[in-house]
């Protein structure tokens, strides 16, 4: 059995913090009635295309956040995901929108519940066949006081 020197126990435990971190954001709305655990961020499943669609500041400038889609062939569904850049909770208001061709959308979070989101929004589905459709992301945060506005053009065609 291999021994680790302290140095590398050091790295292992600080690596395992901070991808606790990502995979456990205690900021994320939490209801009071859950005390013990926060709950585990929930993922797209399916498969990434390599493109990440930034949120813009009104200077126009990347930042605040960026937003990806997902393909899952088996349930011919796309996901998408709006991250807080970087992803360290300071960000607040995070909204996501996924539209279809016409127009009919899901938001994170929905308008009926609003909430305080500092890390990120979504996953939101496709609630149809997306085979052969197109969808367009739009959304929204405030970081540092400046609000940054995410909107794409048509993506995940196909």
């Amino acid at each position: 059995m291999k021994r680790l020197r302290r140095s590398q126990l050091l790295g292992l435990g600080v690596m395992a913090l901070m991808l606790s971190l990502v995979a456990a954001p205690t900021a994320q709305a939490a209801p009071a009635e859950a005390a013990a655990a926060a709950p585990r961020a929930v993922e797209c499943s399916g498969s990434w295309d390599g493109k990440t669609y930034w949120a813009k500041s009104p200077s126009g400038n990347n930042g605040g956040g960026y937003a990806r889609t997902y393909w899952n062939s088996s349930t011919k569904r796309n996901c998408a995901k709006f991250w807080s850049s970087p992803y360290d909770g300071l960000a607040s208001n995070i909204k996501l929108y996924l539209h279809d061709e016409s127009g009919d959308y899901a938001a994170d979070p929905p308008p009926e519940h609003p909430e305080n989101y500092h890390y990120y929004a979504g996953p939101l589905y496709t609630w149809f066949d997306a085979t052969g459709h197109c969808i367009h992301l739009s959304g929204s945060l405030v970081r540092g006081g400046v609000a940054y506005r995410l909107s794409t053009g048509d993506v995940r065609c196909g």
